[in-house]
């Protein structure tokens, strides 16, 4: 029977799961909005893991930041120079896993940059992909970005009133991409299937 890895536009649907090795390690996947790091707030307060949100590690605006993502980016910049993208941001996640795995510690690393790493098969341990409805996404995704006080405050700067206006255009037309993104990880649940269990 042919598993069905299609994202649904309206209907969430119950998340992908597959283990790839034996590490102790979750990787959660999905597109912006889909609940990535809702899930990993689960994990926040056992002391046997630790949370690795990749957004944060990047430095992006918001969010709370915590004492082992500073000294893992710190780590991670005094190595490297920078936090790597894309498909060099591999050689960052095996650091990351190695320096959490010495504190005997279990690992839960999300984020968007983790869609980048080819093949996606080279992850560790249990990779959990969020299947939640394309348009519940965008709603979420749009509406937490929108909400952003650093970017507003720069587009009421600019367009004084009309900053929310432009604002939120520039977000619905930034988090269109959800949508492609979706069918980018329906062919990584395809690929991630092609690995014998």
């Amino acid at each position: 029977m042919k598993k069905e890895y299609k994202i649904s536009f309206w209907k969430d649907k119950k998340d992908y799961e597959k283990v790839l090795t034996n590490d102790e390690v979750i990787n959660i996947l999905g597109s912006k909005g889909s609940g990535k790091t809702t899930t990993s707030l689960k994990y926040q307060n056992d002391e046997n893991y630790i949370v690795i949100n990749c957004d944060r590690l990047l430095e992006l605006p918001g969010g709370k930041e915590h004492e082992e993502l500073s000294k893992i980016r710190d780590m991670l910049k005094r190595k490297y120079g920078a936090i790597q993208e894309g498909e060099e941001f591999y050689k960052q996640y095996i650091d990351i896993l190695t320096d959490i795995q010495k504190a005997n510690k279990k690992v839960l690393i999300e984020g968007n940059i983790l869609h980048d790493i080819k093949p996606i098969t080279k992850l560790k341990g249990k990779v959990v992909v969020k299947r939640t409805a394309k348009m519940k996404s965008f709603i979420r995704s749009v509406k937490r970005d929108y909400q952003n006080e650093y970017f507003m405050k720069l587009e009421l700067e600019k367009h004084g009133k009309l900053g929310r206006i432009t604002r939120f255009f520039k977000v619905v037309k930034r988090r269109r991409k959800i949508f492609k993104q979706c069918k980018d990880i329906e062919n990584i649940m395809k690929e991630l299937e092609r690995v014998n269990s």
